[in-house]
C-alpha cells in the first residue's frame, strides 16, 4: 500500500472543550439553587401521619423562592393533592400552611411534565421569600381524606436564591 498515508488525530482537545462547555451548562443552570430533594413515597400508599421532612441549610439571610414537586403514577385517582406544609425556621417558630397542588385538569388531562405513567408537577409556594440563614425543615404531609393515599411516587422541595 505505497502512498497511503495515515493521519493521527489528536482527540482531546475536542473532548476536553466538550467538557468544559458541559460543565459551564450544568453550573449556569443550577447557578441560583440552594437546595434540590424529593424521597419515594412507599409503594403501598402515603399514611397522613407519616411526615417527609427535608432539612434545608440556607448560608446567607436573602430572598427565596420555594417550590414543592409531586411525581404520582397514572393511577392516582384524584386530580389534586393536598398537603400540609410546616416550616421551621432556625429559630424553632414553625408556620403551617395548606397547599391544594392540582395534578388534572377539568377533562383529567395530567398537567407537569412526564409521559406514559409518570408525571410530574412543580408549584411555587414562596416567591422572594425573605429566610435568615441557618437550618429550616420543611415537613409535607398529605392531607386528603384518606389515611392512606396511594399512586404518589415521590415528593420533593427545591429552595433557590430569588432573582
Amino acid at each position: 500500500m505505497k502512498g497511503d498515508t495515515i493521519v493521527k488525530t489528536d482527540l482531546r482537545p475536542k473532548s476536553s472543550l466538550l467538557l468544559l462547555f458541559g460543565l459551564l451548562l450544568l453550573i449556569s443552570c443550577t447557578g441560583n439553587v440552594v437546595y434540590n430533594d424529593y424521597v419515594a413515597i412507599p409503594g403501598q400508599g402515603w399514611e397522613s401521619h407519616d411526615g417527609k421532612e427535608f432539612v434545608i441549610t440556607l448560608p446567607a439571610k436573602d430572598s427565596y423562592d420555594i417550590n414543592l414537586f409531586v411525581r404520582h403514577g397514572s393511577l392516582y385517582q384524584y386530580s389534586n393533592l393536598w398537603l400540609f406544609v410546616d416550616h421551621i425556621s432556625p429559630d424553632n417558630v414553625v408556620t403551617t400552611d395548606t397547599v391544594n397542588i392540582i395534578l388534572a385538569d377539568a377533562y383529567g388531562n395530567w398537567q407537569g411534565k412526564g409521559w406514559g405513567n409518570s408525571h410530574q408537577v412543580e408549584v411555587n409556594i414562596a416567591h422572594k421569600q425573605p429566610l435568615d440563614s441557618g437550618v429550616h425543615v420543611v415537613r409535607l404531609n398529605q392531607a386528603m381524606r384518606e389515611y392512606k393515599l396511594r399512586g404518589i411516587a415521590n415528593i420533593g422541595v427545591s429552595v433557590e436564591k430569588s432573582r
